[in-house]
């Protein structure tokens, strides 16, 4: 971290510590990759935090939990990385007591955009309707105050960025956009030209595609019979799942339950083309692990849809909510064996070069600018 081996910096995010968690895994390998720099560092995950039990009581209490750990755990930190909308508690009662302490608020995607394009929810109205409205109008809220009480907000996509300065929230050189890496394990040895068959990772809701999944290949299931789809780690009862589909061709769709991320690695290699319609995401780190996979993608533009993938070089883009034309580029690349390898090879090519540890030094000088910033500002 420019050479200093003092920097200490701290972590912290609301979820388990568990690596089959995007959101986890995140800060793990940062952790490993920055003291890899000289920098000592220590995490905090919900697993740390005392007890609110589970539902909306642990919600309401998150930033206080977070903020009461954090007073002891942070007090001689020079960075206190918090992930979510829970760094303006930490704010209110710690970080403003300690001069030159940097606060970065580290989004995993903008809440109201996704809340825009999350749709219908699997809930009673009533039900539904009190979690919008608590969604809307508190953890919205929370995350805009978390954002702006920080020296920098961290994204991992550009379009989030963007938005931040469009909005207003924040000026330019108080946004920084650092997308996560990919570990190598992700690499596969199964010959590009024997794969087949089309996977989609991640929870099989709205906000994912999951409609257009399920119709796109659903259509392309009936005109490729020798063709399967599986899905992983969906986050919903396999009923939900196979229900979007035509009954013709839900025999031919596979449902996997979550899989340590290695054994998870060994499964992708196996197939031919990722599907992944999403209409956002804060990055979406399935695109770029089934990249490294080998996995010829066919995505929107959206997070690393946008930000990684090049349109017919690195892999396809479709646009968003179109069935038609996510159909027919998975048909593409069913039936142009060149044309699939050629993406996939590139995709392997892009996703090698975006390693934790280059991940790890582009946030190392990130933190060095919010150490300025927190300088100037105390």
């Amino acid at each position: 971290m420019n050479s200093r081996t003092d920097t200490r910096i701290v972590l912290a995010c609301n979820f388990p510590r568990d690596e089959t968690l995007g959101s986890a895994r995140v800060p793990l390998r940062l952790a490993v990759e920055l003291r890899a720099l000289g920098a000592t560092v220590s995490a905090v995950f919900a697993d740390d935090l005392w007890d609110a039990g589970r539902g909306r009581a642990a919600q309401l209490t998150a930033p206080l939990r977070m903020a009461q750990a954090l007073i002891s755990r942070a007090r001689n930190a020079d960075i206190v990385d918090i992930a979510g909308p829970d760094a303006w508690a930490y704010e209110r009662f710690a970080r403003r007591f300690r001069p030159g302490q940097a606060l970065i608020s580290r989004s995993n995607g903008l809440w109201d955009r996704a809340l825009a394009a999350d749709g219908y929810v699997r809930k009673g109205p009533i039900r539904a309707i009190l979690s919008r409205i608590y969604q809307q109008h508190v953890t919205c809220r929370w995350e805009r105050a978390s954002i702006v009480a920080s020296d920098i907000v961290l994204f991992g996509a550009s379009d989030d960025g963007e938005e931040m300065v469009r909005r207003g929230w924040k000026a330019p050189d108080h946004v920084a956009i650092v997308a996560p890496g990919v570990d190598d394990y992700m690499a596969s040895a199964v010959p590009l030209d024997a794969r087949r068959d089309v996977a989609f990772m991640g929870t099989f809701f709205h906000r994912k595609g999951s409609d257009i999944v399920a119709a796109a290949m659903s259509r392309v299931m009936r005109e490729r019979p020798s063709v399967g789809l599986t899905v992983f780690a969906p986050g919903i009862p396999p009923a939900w799942v196979l229900a979007g589909f035509d009954e013709a061709v839900r025999a031919r769709v596979t449902i996997r339950e979550p899989l340590p991320p290695e054994a998870l690695a060994r499964e992708l290699g196996r197939f031919a083309i990722l599907v992944f319609p999403a209409r956002y995401e804060g990055f979406g780190l399935a695109v770029l692990e089934a990249m490294r996979a080998g996995l010829a993608v066919v995505a929107t533009p959206t997070g690393a849809g946008k930000d990684v993938v090049r349109d017919g070089e690195s892999g396809l883009i479709v646009p968003f909510d179109d069935v038609a034309a996510t159909a027919a580029a998975v048909t593409r690349l069913i039936d142009d064996p060149p044309l699939r390898i050629r993406l996939a090879r590139a995709a392997v090519e892009e996703a090698r070069g975006r390693s934790w540890s280059t991940t790890a030094a582009e946030l190392a000088r990130v933190y060095e600018t919010a150490r300025g910033l927190a300088r100037r500002r105390s």
